[in-house]
């Protein structure tokens, strides 16, 4: 019978999947960011269509 991770094949190196994985998240923060006016990565308000209003403690 055949071993599993051989059938699944190889995993690519976790620096690599690290690199996929901010460059996905970095892309996202800047859509989102574009849309919405806030900086999700400095967590503040930026100049734009939207004004933002803190909410809470």
């Amino acid at each position: 019978m055949p071993n599993k991770a051989a059938k699944r094949g190889r995993q690519p190196p976790p620096e690599e999947v690290e690199a996929f994985l901010a460059a996905a998240e970095s892309s996202m923060a800047r859509r989102f960011a574009a849309k919405y006016n806030y900086d999700v990565v400095k967590d503040a308000p930026m100049e734009g269509r939207y004004e933002w209003v803190r909410v809470g403690p």
